[in-house]
């Protein structure tokens, strides 16, 4: 009996010190300017409490409603309530192939090098290969052609005009041109992006100009923008704000407790959700 409560007790003590530093958690990343979302994420293949590796997976991509696994399977997911296996997430459709590259939120490449459609576009189905009559494949072939991409997003569509990751750790500005003579397209690289103020290699990233959702993320770190004068710019409307590029001390202290971040959202390994500012 004497055992049975002891073991009790140490339970209660557990629960109570991994509740704590979950909530230390939650202020911290709060006060680095994301707020706590009502929604919570539920999630088997991404729980990596469970004892069962075979099943567990990491996440390499987090796109909106899609889930980019780091063995190239992708998942649906669902902040907003739960599919019908009682989680957040479901295993999307079979492409056939794994994900090799990634363009915004919809397009991939695949380990085949064929490209497909995520959810669905230009009266393509979701989850569909795209063929060489669509209008827009010549565009995709360009930019996710070269294997060393791993990663594209638009900066300016009206422009052709784009953020590219590759296997190098860099990130490099593409755009888009037609030849005048043969009416192809044809890229304009520009030098690498962000090289100079981030160490180590890049393995993933968003774009959406100087805010806190634009994140350059390595191996070892993760790098955000930051108003440096934030007391004035929010005092006086004549004061725009300045922003600086730099390691995030709070996501950087908690990187090992982050499953997923795409810039606008943030997954801890406790289920909680984030939604970044402005």
């Amino acid at each position: 009996m004497k055992n049975k409560i002891k073991l009790i007790s140490v339970l209660i003590i557990v629960c109570l010190v991994i509740t704590g530093c979950n909530g230390t958690i939650t202020r911290e990343i709060r006060k680095d300017g994301y707020a706590v979302s009502d929604a919570k994420f539920v999630c088997g293949f991404f729980d990596n409490k469970s004892e069962d590796k075979a099943v567990h997976e990491k996440i390499r991509y987090l796109l909106g409603d899609y889930i980019i696994s780091e063995t190239g399977n992708v998942y649906e997911i669902s902040l907003g309530g739960l599919y019908s296996n009682n989680m957040n997430c479901r295993k999307g459709k079979d492409l056939g192939t794994k994900v090799s590259a990634v363009l915004d939120q919809k397009v991939v490449r695949g380990v085949d090098g064929g490209y497909y459609y995520l959810a669905s576009e230009n009266s393509a189905s979701s989850y569909t290969r795209i063929d060489e009559i669509d209008e827009n494949y010549p565009i995709y072939k360009l930019l996710l052609g070269d294997p060393s991409v791993l990663k594209v997003i638009t900066v300016n569509a009206s422009i052709n005009s784009y953020y590219v990751l590759r296997t190098d750790g860099d990130v490099y500005h593409y755009k888009l041109k037609k030849d005048e003579d043969t009416e192809k397209w044809k890229i304009d690289m520009g030098l690498s992006v962000v090289s100079h103020k981030i160490y180590g290699k890049i393995i993933d990233f968003s774009y959406a100009g100087e805010s806190l959702a634009t994140y350059y993320k390595t191996n070892d770190s993760i790098y955000t923008y930051k108003i440096t004068n934030a007391k004035r710019c929010n005092t006086y409307v004549d004061v725009p704000c300045q922003y600086e590029l730099d390691k995030d001390i709070v996501l950087n202290k908690y990187k090992d407790r982050i499953i997923g971040f795409n810039g606008v959202t943030l997954i801890t390994d406790y289920g909680r959700v984030f939604n970044a500012g402005s």
